[in-house]
Formats: C-alpha cells, sequence, structure tokens
C-alpha cells in the first residue's frame, strides 16, 4: 500500500470504526470513519477515497443503498462490504451489483489486510481501463442456433434467465467464474480481477475431493508473494469431485491460463438453478 492510500469506514457500531480504523493505520493509510450513510457520503463530497469499507446492515440508508450511490457517482472507488454469516446470500448479489468484496464478521486483522490491499489495486486497475469486460475471454463454441444471440447479463437479482449453455461462463464478480459442463457438472476458475488484485501467486490451497463448498464461502485459499493470504469466494454450491493437481506444481497457472490449464476444481452442483440467478453472466463470442 502506498502512502497516500484513502479508506471511508461506516458503520454504526463506533467500536467496529475504531478497531478497523486502528488496523489500517498501521498500513500507512489515511483512514477516516462515519456513523452512518449519510455522513460517509457527505465525506465523499469533500475528499476522494480509494475505498470504502462499509457494513451492510445499517439503519435508515443501509450498505447496499450506499454502495448503488457510490457505484454511481464514484464508480472508481471499491467498496468492500461486512457483513454477518446470515447475510451472505446478499453479499453475494451485492458483489453483483458492484460490491468489490466482502468481509463475513467474525474477521482478522490478516484478512482485513488482505482484502483491503486487493482493493487499492483495485481502484489502479479501473483507472488504468482495465475492466474485466475488456480483457481477452476464451473463445467459445457456439451452437449455429444461437449464435448472434448474446448471453444475458442480469442487472437485477430478480430477472429470471434462460437456460445455461455449455461452456458459458457465469461470474461471482473479482472472485470466480463457473461453467457448466456437458455432464452437469460445473468446472471454477479464479476471475481476472482476482488473479491481478492477489499478485503473483505462490500457493493455492483448494479443498479435498468430496468435500462441500458453499455458494460465497471459501473454495480456495491463495497465498501471494507478499505471503498474503486471499480467501476466493464459491461462484456455485456443491461437491468436489476433482481437483486440479497441476497445480499443487505450477500454481501460476491460474493466472497465465486461467480458463485452460488453470482452472482450479469441478464440483456436483446442488443447487444450481437458483444460484445462476445470482452470478453475472458473460458474453458469448462468436
Amino acid at each position: 500500500m502506498s502512502d497516500v492510500d484513502r479508506i471511508l469506514v461506516v458503520d454504526d457500531e463506533a467500536p467496529v470504526c475504531r478497531s478497523v480504523t486502528k488496523v489500517l493505520a498501521k498500513e500507512d493509510c489515511q483512514v477516516d470513519s462515519a456513523l452512518s450513510a449519510d455522513e460517509a457520503l457527505k465525506k465523499m463530497e469533500s475528499k476522494a477515497y480509494d475505498v470504502v469499507i462499509t457494513d451492510l446492515m445499517m439503519p435508515k440508508i443501509s450498505g447496499m443503498e450506499l454502495l448503488a450511490t457510490i457505484k454511481e457517482k464514484y464508480p472508481e472507488v471499491s467498496v468492500i462490504m461486512i457483513t454477518g454469516y446470515a447475510t451472505i446470500k446478499t453479499s453475494v448479489q451485492a458483489m453483483k451489483l458492484g460490491a468489490f468484496d466482502y468481509i463475513p464478521k467474525p474477521f482478522t486483522p490478516d484478512e482485513l489486510r488482505s482484502v483491503t490491499a486487493r482493493a487499492i489495486r483495485r481502484k489502479s486497475l479501473y483507472l488504468e481501463g482495465r475492466e474485466p469486460e475488456k480483457e481477452p475471454i476464451p473463445k467459445l463454441e457456439i451452437p449455429p442456433e444461437v449464435k448472434g444471440k448474446e448471453a444475458v447479463m442480469a442487472e437485477r437479482v430478480e430477472v429470471e434467465l434462460a437456460p445455461a449453455r455449455v461452456e458459458e461462463y457465469f461470474y461471482l464478480r473479482e472472485h470466480s467464474w463457473a461453467s457448466v459442463e456437458k455432464d452437469g457438472s460445473v468446472r471454477i476458475g479464479m476471475d481476472y480481477i482476482f488473479q491481478k488484485t492477489a499478485g503473483e501467486i505462490l500457493y493455492i490451497d483448494l479443498p479435498l475431493e468430496d468435500e462441500e463448498i458453499e455458494q460465497g464461502g471459501v473454495c480456495a485459499r491463495v497465498t501471494s508473494k507478499e505471503r498474503r493470504i486471499h480467501k476466493l469466494w464459491a461462484p456455485i454450491s456443491g461437491k468436489v469431485v476433482e481437483v486440479n493437481s497441476e497445480l499443487d506444481k505450477e500454481a501460476s497457472l491460474a493466472s497465465s491460463d486461467p480458463y485452460g490449464k488453470g482452472w482450479l476444481m469441478r464440483i456436483e452442483p446442488s443447487n444450481l438453478e437458483e444460484e445462476l440467478k445470482i452470478l453475472a453472466r458473460g458474453k458469448d463470442i462468436s
């Protein structure tokens, strides 16, 4: 982190603001706090911030409403949501609507530092114009009858999606992608933005076969060259049926060839139809 990184912490509980501020101040960040979304927006009018860390559940103006306003007025700012376990599904929806990431309570100082470091790098990528939509996506083999039709990227969670097609990508934005295989299993990999914000990857800790993973929960832990451990959220729930053993030999494949040799795992989904509705849907490239 540089000495000019500016962070705004928003939580209606003053002790939470103080503890987050204390941790990040040691990282040479300039940290301000606000006890409400309204106070936060007033501060943002007079000062530029790189990252906003906000509680999801707040009175009057919620964290979700604050997110919407920030994405409209300050799209370059990375927003991290602080959430409880019971609101993980809402947190996944928040990422679809523009949140950079979320931190489930309780979290450790190291977890807070890691996600904040990634969020700061995320803003740099935004300012460089390196958005996911502008990055190369593998060419898909699309059946002739569907060529010319773009897959829908739902703007709202309530939108009903057409059935998923084989080799179509669904994203838990900023984290992971999912692709439905011909046998009904789901292949999972690392999203472009996660790769770039985590930095050079040294090691990836994957689950064991037959282990259950949950959408929005941890499906991998990525250790970077900086010795930070970054949690990768699962895009789909299910039982792990295969992991990519090649990553034990060469973890960098997850960055250099994420849609090919760098895939992470394959799962047998448990609630595929409903969970795909929460994810962002990628566009076909013909």
